[in-house]
């Protein structure tokens, strides 16, 4: 004879339909769809959302300016500067250099020269004709001279070499020149011609790079600050 279930058996379903009931009570907890009055917890964090969301992007950082236009301007600057002062004195300094003090002799004179010193024979530009002979302290103490020509400008004259020896002993040396008015002295250095030259060119071409760097970094920035 069967007997109807004892209540302390297995619990039965609560009424309405069980445990495995589709939607949730009120008040059920986290899992709620649909969050009911009171139920839930809030999001992590705490708080609304602010606008544009919690994952929006942080502004990026602004742009350094470049510092090449000024690097320009200053380079230039020094470039120019060095290049013309230094050109100038090169200049200066060669041409010096190369000039000589002559000795003018009018008709008859004479010059003391170390042994193995070059002379050179000067007359007036245009009076090229002049001749001279020479006398050293010994009949051996002339030597070949230069074929350097040289051109030498002194008090306002211009002297042009045309003829040289060297002396061969250190003495006196005896000029007669029937009456013309000539020049001795030594022929002008080649070396200190080019220095000359060299510092010329020097200043024009450094100071032009130099220019160039300046008005490329102004032009610059100047187009920098029309487009801000």
């Amino acid at each position: 004879m069967t007997q109807p279930p004892s209540s302390s058996g297995p619990l039965a379903p609560p009424p309405s339909g069980g445990w495995n009931q589709a939607g949730q009570q009120p008040g059920s907890g986290w899992g709620q769809a649909g969050g009911q009055p009171g139920g839930g917890m809030p999001p992590s964090g705490g708080g609304a959302p602010q606008p544009g969301g919690w994952n929006q992007p942080a502004a990026a950082p602004a742009k350094k300016k470049s510092k090449v236009p000024m690097v320009l301007i200053i380079l230039g600057i020094v470039i120019l500067a060095l290049s013309v002062i230094g050109g100038i004195v090169m200049a200066v300094l060669g041409f010096t250099g190369a000039s000589s003090d002559l000795e003018v002799i009018s008709g008859t004179g004479s010059v003391e020269a170390e042994a193995d010193d070059v002379l050179q024979l000067y007359a007036k530009e245009g009076e090229t004709g002049a001749m001279c002979s020479v006398t050293g302290p010994s009949p051996s103490a002339l030597g070949e001279g230069t074929d350097q020509t040289s051109t030498i400008t002194q008090d306002g004259i211009t002297w042009i070499s045309v003829d040289s020896f060297t002396a061969k002993e250190t003495g006196t040396y005896e000029f007669d020149c029937a009456g013309d008015e000539v020049a001795v002295g030594p022929p002008v250095s080649g070396g200190a011609i080019v220095a000359g030259i060299g510092g010329i060119f020097l200043a024009i071409a450094g100071g032009v790079v130099g220019l160039l760097l300046v008005v490329t970094g102004v032009i610059i920035l100047l187009v920098r600050r029309s487009r801000a």
